[in-house]
């Protein structure tokens, strides 16, 4: 995972989805099994904004930002089926989203303006990492055990996640979408 670095008075964060239990629990012990050391440090997810450094200061403007976005956004569902992967561009292994996926791109596309407008370092591909940074072995590992999985869950709340000095993100404000 690519860590941006923070100067001084900065911050890392990052903007997700959560994935609900038990799917949450069953992808955290499987990356973790797998050997994806963050695993143990990112809670199961859907990314909406990957981790970017910002003043302190900036904090309370992207919470308004996102509270207003959250404003015009309503709740949808996000179904999950079946594996993916980057390779040979990235070497991560994924859950593929099958409904929701336009509403995340919509969604990631009006988080990413005002305040948290930067460029992307890859095309927005919403998903949900299984391993990431494993051997070959592993990755096939993932793909082959998750082909199957199927789940469907409410998208109801983002999060903005904080990284801390230990290197687990954790939640810091949750934005409940409010949109009709």
């Amino acid at each position: 995972m690519y860590l941006p670095p923070c100067g001084p008075g900065e911050t890392r964060i990052g903007i997700s989805f959560p994935v609900p239990p038990p799917w949450a629990d069953e992808i955290s012990e499987a990356r973790i099994r797998y050997g994806d050391e963050f695993g143990q440090m990112i809670p199961s997810h859907i990314t909406i904004v990957g981790p970017t450094a910002i003043n302190q200061a900036e904090l309370n403007e992207i919470s308004v930002h996102l509270d207003n976005v959250c404003d015009q956004i309503a709740p949808f569902t996000v179904e999950l089926d079946g594996t993916g992967t980057f390779r040979p561009v990235n070497p991560v292994v994924f859950l593929n989203i099958t409904t929701g996926y336009d509403e995340l791109l919509a969604l990631q596309k009006a988080v990413c303006t005002g305040p948290l407008e930067c460029p992307l370092r890859f095309a927005y591909h919403p998903h949900v990492t299984l391993a990431h940074g494993v051997p070959e072995p592993q990755l096939d590992l993932a793909m082959g055990e998750f082909a199957g999985l199927k789940a469907r869950f409410p998208a109801e709340a983002l999060w903005l996640y904080r990284h801390e000095a230990d290197g687990v993100w954790r939640k810091y404000c949750k934005f409940e979408l409010r949109g009709k």
